[in-house]
């Protein structure tokens, strides 16, 4: 069992590191706003170079006029994403969660049937809801500007309950199978150093490296200057919107969370994330469309 571990030890690690500060700061931080805007700043900085990266992967697939239409529609999409944000936060919410939940599950266990793959990216984004709803619901509320959803946050939590017992059973397809300790870490984190940091540990200790390091096996550029520059880039365009239109949450404020930080992170993860899950999906489907699925 160790050994099925061992290529986790680095979100382990993080795991004990959150555990052991959450257990000793007790209650403080989940209303500690510099605890979260520090959470906010991991989170952004893990996501964005493997995100990036879909330079790569785009002028890898597309040469030319193709090149050029294809990053135009890229940043289209980032841009749609951006105002269905606005125009419909709620919705759109809930939508991304559910996207992202199949996200996270294709692309962390990629060789495991299509409903292991969902009950694991379901456990991701519904396991926080369910074990802090309270402190989930404040985190969207900040994030849409909606007021009172603890109810919903409670609502899609209790997703997490099958999902988590059909990760746990056992499985011929991963044996042994590690989810469990994974999960059991997970959930320990969001229970005692709050669902921002429990996600947090996930996706910069598992989720980003593991996709980062299988995607640059399929770019023939080993060059991330790209990366960096883009994401130098969006964390500037984040510290000026922060710092020129910042939020005013008096709910947040009051909790000790940044709104400004926290909405304008997230508002950014989303126009990024999105165009990113479909140019993966796409990919992924013209290989196997053409016989040659990528591992």
């Amino acid at each position: 069992m160790l050994s099925t571990l061992r290529p986790f030890s680095l979100y382990l690690g993080c795991a004990v590191l959150a555990l052991l500060f959450g257990l000793t700061s007790g209650a403080h931080t989940n209303a500690n706003g510099a605890f979260v805007t520090a959470l906010c700043l991991v989170i952004l900085v893990a996501g964005l170079p493997h995100g990036a990266f879909d330079y790569y992967l785009l002028s890898e697939r597309y040469h030319g006029a193709m090149f050029f239409a294809a990053l135009a529609g890229y940043i289209a999409l980032a841009g749609i994403t951006v105002l269905l944000w606005w125009s419909l936060p709620l919705m759109f919410l809930f939508s991304f969660l559910v996207y992202s939940a199949f996200h996270f599950g294709d692309s962390d266990w990629h060789t495991q049937p299509t409903v292991r793959k969902w009950a694991w990216g379901i456990t991701i984004v519904a396991l926080p809801c369910l074990l802090a709803t309270t402190t989930v619901a404040s985190l969207f509320t900040v994030i849409t500007g909606v007021a009172d959803l603890v109810q919903s946050t409670r609502l899609f939590g209790l997703l997490a309950i099958p999902a988590v017992i059909y990760c746990c059973w056992p499985s011929q397809t991963l044996s042994p199978n590690p989810m469990p300790a994974l999960i059991a870490g997970y959930g320990l984190v969001c229970l005692a150093a709050g669902p921002l940091a429990a996600f947090a540990c996930y996706f910069a200790c598992l989720h980003s490296p593991f996709h980062l390091r299988r995607w640059r096996q399929h770019a023939a550029d080993s060059s991330l200057f790209a990366v960096y520059g883009l994401t130098a880039l969006v964390l500037l365009c984040i510290a000026i919107l922060v710092w020129w239109y910042p939020v005013a949450w008096d709910q947040a404020s009051r909790a000790g969370i940044d709104p400004s930080s926290l909405r304008y992170t997230f508002l950014a993860l989303a126009a990024l994330t999105v165009p990113h899950m479909t140019l993966l999906f796409a990919l992924q489907r013209n290989d196997k469309l053409a016989g040659s699925p990528r591992t």
